[in-house]
């Protein structure tokens, strides 16, 4: 089996293990090196060294409201209220996504910067972590924790989605995040997504500052903005 294979399989099995497909798939089966592999970052590496935090401006780029969600806790929250006052680093995801170039590897740069962020004392108290599933159907909340769990976060990561579609629908409107199902010809779904990769950058005043997508996917470069919006912040 090939490496891009065996990297195939590997997402599908997990995602078998988070749909509870037979007792092969089981998520405590899952070895730390294997998610290392699945959600390994550096495919792609700047070819030039980015500058340095607060040499250069990142201005808003759009406003976001408020929105209900509901957390990997069970409990009903918003989006401010997940953020609070801090820069929010947003993702939008899918637990059953298997694209090579899709939901693993946003899951893989998040688990990069939890690491990154956590090392950093005022990352850690002035940045947050937010992975919301554009899959409320089934992606409940018990199953967003055992997916947080896997990457056993060191941060106050936080995982949620919306209680259902009506919720989900001005949310995704509101960050220009395209979603639609999949259909075979006769119209029914095939349990996978058609999306576009996107992570954003939302500052305290919950206005996106940044927005990156497979080009740009990078925790160095992700980081540098989150220094750069919170040296402008300071000022």
């Amino acid at each position: 089996m090939t490496q891009a294979a065996a990297a195939v399989a590997l997402v599908l099995a997990l995602a078998g293990a988070s749909l509870g497909e037979g007792p092969a798939h089981r998520p405590q089966a899952v070895r730390p090196e294997d998610l290392a592999y699945v959600y390994g970052v550096g495919r792609f590496v700047p070819e030039y060294a980015p500058p340095a935090p607060g040499t250069y401006r990142l201005p808003p780029i759009d406003d976001i409201a408020d929105h209900p969600l509901l957390g990997s806790d069970g409990q009903r929250t918003t989006l401010y209220a997940l953020t609070g006052d801090r820069i929010a680093i947003v993702a939008f995801v899918y637990t059953s996504c298997a694209e090579a170039t899709g939901c693993p590897v946003s899951m893989g740069v998040l688990h990069h910067l939890d690491r990154e962020i956590a090392a950093d004392a005022t990352l850690a108290r002035r940045v947050r972590l937010v992975t919301i599933s554009f899959d409320p159907e089934r992606d409940t909340p018990e199953r967003l924790a055992r997916e947080r769990g896997l990457h056993e976060p060191r941060t106050d990561w936080a995982f949620a989605t919306t209680r259902d579609e009506a919720e989900l629908a001005p949310l995704l409107d509101d960050f220009g995040q395209p979603v639609a199902r999949l259909r075979f010809p006769d119209g029914s779904w095939t349990g996978l997504y058609r999306h576009v990769l996107k992570l954003f950058l939302i500052d305290a005043r919950h206005r996106v500052r940044n927005v990156y997508s497979t080009g740009f996917l990078h925790p160095a470069l992700i980081l540098n903005d989150a220094r750069t919006v919170l040296l402008d912040r300071d000022r």
